[in-house]
């Protein structure tokens, strides 16, 4: 569910690419809220933990910077890879290191290595790491955003309601003050805003997901859990190819295909490294 839910949420900004990012994210959280909140009443869990709220701030930090390494960095596809690399090595360096979650080494490592090289399998040309320092900035944020949660003790659902609220108001004060910036308004569809609001709760549902990939109690914990999440990318891909009509030449599906091939075989090797 979580690589699904990942894979697809961003999709209304592929089908309206005028849609404001800044906007895509302020009414997304709005779906995202109300799903949690759903969620909680369900669960009776409606609280206001503070790490749940910083947690959700720390979120919309790393969202942030990603969007302005997409603007910075004038490489959208680059941008997203860099941060997700980043993201993979630095928690399953943090799942290892700190929490000291048991997995064989002689699986997980050449897991990592062939996911990160399958990412990188149809990039382009990577600009000076210092002209990217956005990105991998955002990187660092994605896979460390949680190690908070993983501290505190909390439980899934007791987390969810106030991490959602934190993603909620940093998203909104956000898309206020870029909006004060420029001076006018951003346009907001109501077609396109209805996509990004479902989207939304889209996402919220995978961000569950994750909590329950990486708890103390799961199946695989923060080292494994979360890289393996990473998997959206090859959702977003599929998306891309066969609702956008992108990846259209020989070489590019090969480059595809190849790439699809490298992740899933770290995915496997990773999923071993717990066994």
């Amino acid at each position: 569910m979580g690589i699904f839910a990942f894979g697809t949420y961003m999709i209304p900004l592929k089908k309206y690419p005028h849609y404001s990012s800044w906007a895509f994210i302020a009414v997304m959280s709005l779906g995202a809220l109300l799903c949690s909140s759903v969620i909680a009443t369900v669960t009776g869990q409606f609280n206001l933990q503070p790490v749940g709220v910083a947690c959700g701030l720390l979120w919309v930090v790393g969202g942030a910077l990603c969007f302005w390494a997409v603007q910075a960095e004038a490489d959208l596809a680059g941008a997203g890879l860099r941060s997700m690399s980043v993201s993979i090595l630095l928690s399953f360096i943090t799942g290892v290191t700190l929490f000291a979650e048991h997995t064989l080494l002689y699986f997980s490592i050449p897991a990592i290595v062939c996911m990160l090289v399958g990412i990188w399998i149809p990039a382009g040309k990577m600009q000076h790491i210092w002209k990217n320092w956005r990105s991998l900035l955002s990187g660092a944020v994605f896979g460390s955003y949680l190690i908070p949660y993983k501290l505190s003790n909390l439980g899934d659902m007791e987390f969810l309601f106030p991490f959602s609220v934190g993603v909620c108001i940093g998203s909104i004060v956000l898309f206020l003050l870029i909006t004060l910036k420029r001076g006018k308004r951003f346009d907001m569809p109501l077609v396109p805003s209805l996509f990004a609001f479902f989207a939304g709760s889209l996402w919220m549902l995978g961000t569950l997901a994750i909590f329950w990939a990486i708890a103390d109690d799961g199946l695989f914990g923060y080292a494994v859990g979360y890289p393996l999440l990473q998997l959206n990318l090859v959702v977003n891909q599929l998306w891309g190819v066969f609702a956008f009509g992108e990846y259209a030449t020989r070489r590019e599906r090969i480059k595809l295909a190849t790439s699809t091939v490298v992740i899933l075989a770290g995915a496997v090797l990773l999923t071993l490294s717990k066994m």
